[in-house]
């Protein structure tokens, strides 16, 4: 229910403050879904001081929503001056020159107290964070994610707002951080997913129709390329689909043992893919597993095509010299 079919002093809330309507219920619900964007936006590009802030004002604008909600006072400020109290009730025709609002602190301890949010430290610190009254410390914008999300459909619950309504593009993001089905690894790359696509579009989406194709060739490098080799591991790099934004622009990551035998085919471990496109990344076997990738593949000699210091070698040459000496023949000291 809107102020408008409240009734009385919630029915005025247009007029009681002038150009300062962000005061209104639908506009406050309308800048808590704009900041919400903003702030996972900032998330995704790795921006975490912007999403802690944006994060905040979300939260904030959406606890106001509701308290609006309820009745245009719960918004009154007093500090030894009631005279904002007084013209949200509708006691004073005027309002006072200057109108002051409660701060979020002070909205999210009354929507405690009305049973609406419970208690949390998580979020306390968020609204600390964006006042700029904690400092970071060793924290990040990580550490914040599942309780902003989870605070504001809490809240949109609360208002019976539809949450894919309000989450917009971000629907899928939200969803995975409330998933309770996934484990922390599992969930770190549905989220990192998520946010690759939003940076493929935001990057890509206005230029014209096979732009990224046409990128993704530029950036891309077809075979098996020999990236390091020390004594313990030999490494390699592999182009392949990425899994997040789909473009075959990303960097699988590979090794294996320097005594691997090269005679036709040669088991690789998969340890990590890196997209030049969307900028998704996957680190280690659980993650790469988590991915839907296989932790380990099959290639063949003759997929080999350039060396650490991507020189293009001849087929023939190449074969000839792996099968003899196997992954040594990189290292100068073997």
């Amino acid at each position: 229910m809107t102020p408008e079919k409240l009734g009385g002093p919630a029915s005025d809330i247009c007029n009681v403050l002038g150009m300062a309507s962000t005061v209104t219920f639908d506009e406050l619900c309308e800048g808590a879904r704009n900041f919400a964007h903003l702030a996972l936006g900032a998330h995704a590009e790795g921006q975490m001081d912007v999403f802690l802030l944006e994060a905040g004002v979300s939260v904030e604008r959406l606890a106001k929503a509701v308290l609006v909600r309820v009745h245009p006072t719960l918004l009154s400020e007093v500090k030894g001056n009631d005279d904002m109290l007084l013209h949200l009730a509708g006691a004073t025709p005027i309002p006072p020159r200057r109108l002051h609002t409660i701060g979020a602190g002070t909205a999210i301890a009354r929507l405690r107290k009305m049973g609406v949010l419970p208690r949390s430290e998580e979020l306390d610190g968020l609204i600390e964070l964006r006042n700029g009254v904690a400092h970071l410390g060793a924290s990040t914008g990580d550490d914040y994610l599942g309780i902003f999300v989870d605070t504001i459909c809490l809240l949109l619950d609360h208002l019976d707002h539809d949450r894919t309504e309000f989450w917009g593009t971000w629907s899928e993001l939200a969803q995975v951080t409330l998933d309770n089905r996934f484990d922390l690894v599992q969930k770190a790359v549905r989220l990192r997913v998520s946010q690759g696509r939003f940076r493929l579009e935001a990057r890509f989406g206005a230029l014209p129709e096979g732009t990224v194709e046409s990128i993704a060739k530029a950036i891309g490098e077809a075979g098996l390329v020999i990236t390091d080799f020390n004594r313990t591991r030999a490494r390699f790099r592999m182009l392949t689909r990425c899994p997040a934004c789909g473009a075959e622009a990303a960097a699988l990551l590979l090794s294996a043992e320097p005594q691997t035998t090269l005679l036709y085919e040669m088991e690789l471990t998969t340890e990590g893919l890196q997209c030049g496109l969307c900028g998704f990344h996957l680190t280690g076997e659980e993650e790469v597993t988590a991915a839907g990738l296989s932790p380990t593949m099959r290639c063949k000699v003759e997929d080999l095509t350039g060396t650490l210091d991507d020189d293009p070698l001849a087929a023939g040459e190449l074969f000839t010299v792996l099968n003899s000496g196997g992954l040594k023949w990189f290292d100068e000291s073997f």
